[in-house]
């Protein structure tokens, strides 16, 4: 198997406005054991000047007097993890979070659906990238080597048992998760290697240092199997995140809005599902919660469409008081069919394409906004559209097989047509003097466009344009 590790050393910081590069000041978060207050994530600013995670707060103190810091807010990290983990299930049904910043995921499965390591890889930096985390990755054949490889920096993949070897050997022990007496004593040893470490005796190794070490070199080479759990999803999606700041508007929400979207994108993904409804809460301080509808034409699992249609309704919404807290509800999910390719290897990534512009201009300028056409009970084509506000779900709603864009008056057509449908025959309106006698046609011209187009009964040789197909 071919395990991968995501480990994201600033995620304390990157939930808040400290962690983007751009932020001038030095800040850090810290974690207090005991009277022992140490930093666990640092930003730009404060690493620029020597400011590094684990460094003790007076330390940090001592180098950068100014230093804003935040106490470390385990609950938040937690809530963070989990929604990156179900992120990360739309890449493997395998995926283990392991705290406080790293997430497990099986990759062997998932090489051929996504094109290989390298696509598999690139995905994971460009998706941590637009969420604005810091991603390092390992790559090995077993679950600790990768955890291992992910903080020690190594880069290189390990797929198989020589290079997993070579790898290991080449790491200092610093990069060991060991506590500091164990580092004292292999210090005071000389040894300085994962190298020297592997080739101690085992026997001497337990009888120094005790069973842990022996059995964490064991499992990090695969001689001892080393299960785990893999994550089980909620059945039903409901993930918040706090605000580092009160936000006084609804574009202050995107950023966090972005974070639970990808969560319930990877969701989505793992259990083939679409949303037809999303319900926004927003927790106000000393005002009751406020609710945010959005929905959907058809089921969809696209991040970038949900993202999208939710900023345009977000834009319209006027807020009681700043926001504290936002909370998501996927509450309306159906079956969704994947984007795949047919046996002729075309896309059908655009199937719902039409279906998405309506969603966003309903949320940006409202669903009484828009109207469908709906069919009537007359056979003219004149007579037979019906116009009515479109909703959600909407009972009568399908996409009709005559054209939408009809002309006012039928123009003869002057191009060469090709008839690529059987006729449909129209005899009718001989009540109200507007009598009709045509056979009607789907027609395409060497452009490929079609045309609704009909030959009057009487005159067989004369074509007329009565509909363009969009």
């Amino acid at each position: 198997m071919l395990w991968a590790a995501l480990y994201f050393p600033q995620l304390p910081l990157e939930g808040s406005p400290w962690g983007h590069p751009d932020y001038p000041h030095p800040a850090a978060i810290v974690h207090s054991v005991g009277t022992k207050r140490s930093l666990v994530a640092a930003n730009t600013a404060a690493i620029k000047l020597g400011i590094n995670a684990g460094l003790p707060l007076k330390n940090a103190y001592a180098v950068a007097p100014n230093l804003q810091v935040q106490e470390f807010d385990e609950h938040a990290q937690a809530e963070h993890l989990k929604q990156l983990t179900l992120w990360a299930m739309q890449y493997s049904s395998w995926v283990s979070p392991e705290a406080p910043d790293t997430i497990l995921i099986e990759a062997e499965a998932s090489l051929k659906l996504f094109g290989g390591l390298r696509e598999l890889y690139r995905r994971w930096l460009t998706d941590a990238a637009r969420q604005h985390l810091t991603l390092h990755i390992g790559i090995a054949t077993t679950q600790k080597a990768a955890v291992l490889f992910a903080k020690a920096g190594q880069r290189m993949p390990a797929t198989d048992t020589q290079t997993l070897s070579i790898l290991l050997n080449s790491l200092a022990v610093e990069h060991l998760p060991l506590d500091a007496f164990v580092f004292k004593g292999l210090r005071q040893s000389g040894i300085r290697t994962v190298k020297q470490l592997r080739e101690l005796k085992p026997a001497a190794l337990t009888r120094r240092f005790g069973t842990h070490i022996t059995d964490y070199l064991y499992k990090l080479d695969g001689t001892l199997p080393d299960p785990r759990d893999a994550f089980v999803p909620p059945e039903t999606f409901v993930e918040g995140a706090d605000l580092p700041l009160e936000a006084p508007d609804t574009g202050a929400l995107t950023f966090p809005l972005n974070r639970l979207l990808n969560a319930l994108s990877g969701y989505l993904t793992l259990n083939d599902l679409g949303v037809r409804e999303l319900t926004l809460r927003l927790t106000h301080h000393k005002v009751e919660e406020s609710a945010v509808i959005i929905g959907f034409l058809d089921p969809t699992s696209n991040r970038t469409h949900l993202l999208k249609t939710a900023v345009e309704r977000l834009a319209n919404i006027v807020l009681p008081a700043p926001v504290l807290r936002i909370t998501l509800h996927a509450t309306d999910l159906a079956p969704i069919e994947r984007n795949a390719r047919d046996l002729f290897q075309k896309s059908h990534a655009q199937a719902h394409s039409i279906e998405q512009v309506m969603d966003n201009l309903a949320a940006r300028l409202g669903r009484e906004a828009l109207y469908i056409a709906l069919p009537d009970d007359d056979h003219r084509p004149e007579k037979a559209w019906l116009a009515e506000v479109l909703k959600t779900q909407h009972p009568k709603f399908q996409w009709p097989a005559r054209p939408l864009w009809l002309y006012p008056k039928p123009q003869e057509a002057n191009c060469h047509l090709t008839v690529i449908s059987a006729a449909e025959r129209i005899e009718n309106g001989w009540w109200d003097n507007i009598d009709v006698r045509r056979d009607y046609f789907i027609a395409s011209d060497p452009n490929g466009a079609c045309y609704w187009v009909y030959k009057p009964r009487n005159a067989n040789n004369r074509w007329f344009i009565h509909g363009i197909f969009a």
